[in-house]
């Protein structure tokens, strides 16, 4: 497993009171974030495009269920 750096520490184990530890308690997933900032920005940028062409086609789709219905 590769070592913590400082703000995975924090966003690990957040010191009381602060914005981070309200965060989790209101149930952000402080993981996914350290896992997301763990990527290169190209592997973000990828991400990011597949998410978004797969956006696009569940688009595509309800269209063309929408047009089948008017028809």
């Amino acid at each position: 497993m590769k070592p913590m750096n400082r703000a995975e520490e924090r966003l690990l184990n957040p010191p009381p009171g602060g914005r981070i530890e309200a965060a989790r308690a209101h149930g952000v997933d402080l993981t996914m974030l350290i896992e997301r900032l763990r990527r290169t920005p190209e592997e973000r940028v990828r991400d990011l495009q597949r998410a978004a062409a797969g956006l696009e086609a569940l688009r595509g789709k309800a269209r063309a269920g929408v047009r089948k219905r008017r028809a």
